[in-house]
């Protein structure tokens, strides 16, 4: 366990896979439902460069599609639940 900014517990992600930084910015904002072009634009990265981050994490939590990595990344806790729009749980890698 790792603690959060404001002193709390917070459980490492299944599997030790914590996502990068960008892989971070990329799943927060596919859990808020942007679209890869809209990613694209506010993170200034090409669509193809969103789509390869987004394929990278599909194929690390065994996800087929956008909406089972979202809820696997709940499950395994990489995600919080108690924020909106969704945060990652713990310091992203670098």
């Amino acid at each position: 366990m790792s603690n959060d900014q404001n002193g709390c517990d917070v459980p490492r992600p299944v599997g030790g896979w914590n996502p990068s930084s960008v892989q971070a910015r990329v799943l927060e904002g596919v859990a808020a439902g942007l679209s890869s072009g809209r990613l694209s634009r506010e993170l200034h990265l090409s669509s193809k460069t969103i789509d390869y981050h987004v394929r990278v994490m599909s194929d690390k939590l065994q996800a087929p599609n956008r909406v089972a990595l979202v809820s696997r990344a709940f499950v395994l806790q990489i995600l919080r639940t108690d924020v909106w729009p969704p945060r990652i749980a713990s310091e992203p890698v670098d």
